[in-house]
């Protein structure tokens, strides 16, 4: 699964930033950061301690395979009230 949405919805904010300020430098790198610490988390994990990451990936692995429809509906129903409520602030304002 591949969040193609959300990457549209954070591609869209990311270029409406006005970079003339230095804060939304800061931010702009924060959000990069924070987009990228889980995979950097997990990577040095597997470098780490081999054993231990297969083990508790697999495990992990499973636990979103069992749960992975719930986690879609909710994420997506999260996403699209904030979205439609973004609008609508747009348009009455």
């Amino acid at each position: 699964m591949q969040p193609w949405g959300l990457v549209a919805a954070g591609a869209t904010t990311v270029v409406e930033a006005d970079t003339s300020h230095l804060a939304s430098w800061f931010a702009l790198f924060g959000f990069c950061v924070l987009a990228t610490a889980s995979l950097l988390a997990v990577e040095l994990y597997v470098v780490f301690s081999p054993t231990a990451a297969r083990a508790r990936l697999l495990a992990l692995r499973a636990w979103m395979e069992r749960h992975s429809e719930q986690a879609v509906v909710a994420l997506c129903l999260l996403l699209g009230f904030w979205l439609v409520g973004k609008s609508i602030y747009q348009l009455t304002g």
